[in-house]
């Protein structure tokens, strides 16, 4: 469930003109623009590079956060929009024993790299070593000394390990060469580990992150499979807690896709609901909506927006593995964003004409 700029055409006319306007010469017109970033209601963040000042051709358009791994372009953001590092919490890839009795382990670890995804993989040989080595990277990120001591893992730079493809050395972590810019608001950390850990693991690695993360004066998101997945059995988020680690995060999301197994989108909201709130209601703030943009209906997106005003939820990130943003208000991509971020049954756009 794991989660490329292109020049596209001339700015769509502002909102109240409800037409999208395509560039001379026959180019790609754009739905949403800039202008679309001045009428948010609550967050909107993009898993993308943000854009940079002054740039008109940029697909991802409405937000007003955007999350990456490219680390040289969070310097680029134009006023207006956040940026957060997009990290990648380390699973390890020792053999377990899954829900179903078979022995099974997980893939290696994307590690940082120069140009934003690393084409080597790093294994680690058990849960703690693969832990140290997300919080000494997250310390790294944070301009602080990474710690390796007494942990089993060997630290090294993303500028001085080859990036050659093949599989790396075991428990070798790949810090980034530079720490976050003064700017970047905060980190996002991809927490998909499936790896047969504990909830007491989980929950100790969680609210620490967070807390450092807090400490050094920045916001902590947490990106994670839903919480009804059959996934969080190995991931160790459960009832048990949920709650807390909900609490120590700014935002945490609840995953919304077309593979829930609730085999629907309202009623797998529902059940996330029902495991975050079982020790007592926390506070809906801190829950974003992620949301699938390439497998789910209009009415699916409806809903996710009315949940977030009803419920008072901080806001929506946007999964986007097989959607292509961009182009024409009339994709079923760009009628699903605009119906999350402005309402079903927005007038002043396009996307609203039943």
């Amino acid at each position: 469930m794991n989660r490329a700029l292109a020049i596209l055409a001339m700015a769509s006319a502002v909102a109240g003109t409800g037409a999208c306007n395509a560039a001379s010469g026959g180019v790609r017109p754009v739905c949403f623009t800039a202008e679309d970033d001045r009428n948010l209601a609550f967050a909107v963040i993009q898993q993308a590079p943000p854009p940079r000042a002054g740039e008109s051709g940029y697909r991802y358009y409405p937000l007003n956060a955007a999350a990456t791994m490219q680390m040289a372009t969070l310097r680029s953001a134009p006023t207006g929009i956040d940026t957060y590092f997009f990290h990648w919490a380390n699973r390890s890839n020792a053999a377990f024993v899954d829900a179903a009795g078979r022995m099974t382990m997980r893939k290696s670890n994307l590690q940082p790299s120069a140009v934003g995804l690393r084409h080597q993989r790093t294994a680690f040989s058990s849960v703690a070593r693969a832990d140290a080595c997300t919080m000494a990277q997250l310390a790294g990120l944070l301009g602080m000394p990474a710690q390796a001591d007494g942990t089993g893992i060997t630290l090294v730079s993303e500028t001085g390990a080859p990036d050659a493809g093949e599989q790396g050395a075991v428990d070798t972590c790949v810090l980034t060469a530079t720490p976050l810019p003064a700017g970047v608001r905060g980190v996002l950390l991809d927490f998909e580990v499936a790896d047969g850990r504990s909830a007491d693991q989980a929950r100790k690695l969680l609210i620490d992150y967070a807390a450092q993360v807090h400490r050094a004066g920045r916001r902590a998101i947490l990106l994670i499979d839903p919480f009804d997945a059959p996934s969080q059995r190995q991931t160790g988020i459960d009832a048990t807690n949920a709650a807390a680690i909900v609490a120590a995060f700014d935002w945490t999301t609840v995953m919304l896709w077309s593979g829930n197994a609730a085999h629907s989108v309202p009623a797998s909201y529902r059940a996330q609901r029902a495991i975050v709130d079982v020790a007592g209601a926390v506070d809906p703030h801190r829950l974003i909506v992620d949301f699938e943009l390439a497998g789910t209906s209009a009415q699916d997106a409806a809903f996710v927006h009315d949940a977030i005003v009803r419920d008072r939820l901080g806001g929506v990130i946007f999964w986007r593995n097989r959607a292509d943003q961009g182009g024409d208000c009339a994709s079923p991509v760009n009628r699903k964003i605009a119906a999350v971020v402005f309402g079903p049954d927005a007038r002043e756009h396009p996307w609203g004409e039943h």
